[in-house]
Order: C-alpha cells, then structure tokens, then sequence
C-alpha cells in the first residue's frame, strides 16, 4: 500500500497500511529524524497476522513540519488524533525512541486507547547529558543543515561496522534522516528535551514489553531498567551488543521479540 494522507487536528499526517485486513492492529511511532520508514524491515515478520498501521509524526516524513517547538503533549494528541480519524478505538502500540516516549505518554494519559504497549530503545526521562546532545545537534542543524547531523547521530544509533559497512538498510535510513525537515528536527527534539514521565510510570496498567538494546549510548539499558521496575507485570528483553536502531541492524533477533510479544498479548 502507498501513503495517505488525512487532517488529524492542525496538521497533515501521513499513514500507510499493511499486513492482514482483519487483524489486531498495531500502531508503529519511529524514532527522531527518521519516518514510517524505519519500520520497513519488521513488516514482513508482521503481516501475515497483524493490520499494521505505520505514520509519520509531527515534522517527520511527509506529515506537516509547522515551525516549533512542539511537545510530547502534542505528539500525544496527534497520535489520539489520528486513531480518531481513522476511527480506530484501541490498538496495540509499538515505539521505537522517541515513538516509545509516545507511547509512554499514551499509556499514562489515555490507556484506554491502548490493547498493548512494546517500548523499544527508548527513556523516560531527559537527563542533562541528553539535554546537551539535543542542544549540540540543534545547534549543527541549524547552522549546517541534516547532512552533518546525520554525521553526529549515526555512531550512537548503530556499531561501528555497520556504519563502516554502508548497506543498503543503512543508507535507506540516512536518506530518511537528511530528508527531514530541518523545523521538523529542531521541533521534535525540542519535545523530548522536555521529556519527564518516570515517576509517572507506575500508573500504567497496559501490558508492557520493553526490548532494550545492551550498547546503546542514546536510551542506555539503565533507562530500560527504569522503565520495567516502574511498570508493574512489563517484561524487558535486552540485544546484546546493539546500539540504537537495533530493529534495522539485527532485524531477526528483535523481529522475534517483537512477535512473540505482540503474539502473547492477542492471545495466540
């Protein structure tokens, strides 16, 4: 299927469909600086089964990138946005870092709008070490555009050989990445700078899986830890050796995590 486009509060916001009609569905949030697109190699481990809803959020892909900053207040009520336009009462939500933080956001404010919760590579709370790496990369992109953001970023988000490698899966997402608008980016990570729902975890009563990645310079695996020993009954996964975009780099060992939790949550 192709990307559409629907109004969702006061923006445009892109969404793509894939998978099985009548499945579960499963909303996918992505990362910064990245698209729908980030999830292109979990789809074939989904699709037989699932109804798999991917967008792009506020200032990312082809939504509307308004000038910022923006909040995870909005990101929270664009997500609920579109699940409305769509007329999609519950979905089981599935969020890669900043997607994660969504989905935090959801659950904690909204539950009922959620079946299920998969946090992946993603933090709870803005510590002064990730105010600074916003501020430094705000600061390169708006003074030499994305292509050097990228140049900064692309070491946390995977392992040395797999940058040094430049595969295909790698450079899909650079592209992604240098393509986002420049608003877009400095709003996003304005958001997440802000970024505080730790001690509002306990709250969330959602079924939780967390997949950390265990080399993660970005959402280390202590964030992880955070996130489980807050959330009652969630269970954590951790890849071992994997920075951020442990899904584009090991696909097969974080597609069958991904799975099995989504398959135990629908009951199957």
């Amino acid at each position: 299927m192709t990307v559409e486009m629907i109004r969702a509060g006061d923006i445009d916001m892109a969404y793509r469909w894939d998978g099985t009609a009548n499945g579960p569905v499963v909303m996918m949030a992505h990362a910064m600086g990245t698209s729908h697109r980030i999830w292109d190699l979990q789809v074939p481990a989904l699709a037989d089964r699932y109804r798999l809803l991917r967008y792009d959020w506020r200032g990312h892909g082809f939504s509307s990138a308004p000038a910022g900053p923006y909040t995870l207040d909005q990101f929270v009520a664009d997500a609920r946005g579109l699940m409305e336009a769509l007329d999609l009462e519950k979905v089981h939500w599935v969020g890669i870092s900043t997607g994660g933080m969504i989905g935090q956001g959801l659950a904690i404010h909204h539950p009922e709008r959620l079946s299920s919760l998969t946090l992946c590579n993603t933090t709870s709370l803005s510590t002064p070490w990730y105010r600074d790496r916003v501020a430094e990369r705000q600061a390169l992109a708006r003074r030499e555009g994305m292509d050097p953001a990228w140049d900064a970023t692309k070491r946390l988000w995977f392992t040395d050989d797999y940058v040094d490698a430049e595969g295909a899966d790698y450079i899909a997402i650079r592209e992604v990445f240098v393509r986002t608008p420049v608003a877009g980016y400095l709003g996003g990570t304005s958001a997440v700078a802000d970024l505080a729902y730790r001690d509002l975890l306990p709250r969330i009563v959602t079924p939780t899986r967390i997949i950390a990645a265990g080399a993660d310079p970005v959402t280390p695996i202590e964030c992880a830890r955070e996130i489980h020993e807050r959330i009652g009954g969630s269970q954590l996964y951790v890849i071992a050796g994997q920075r951020h975009f442990s899904n584009v780099e090991v696909p097969g060992k974080f597609n069958a995590l991904l799975r099995s939790g989504l398959d135990a949550f629908t009951g199957d």
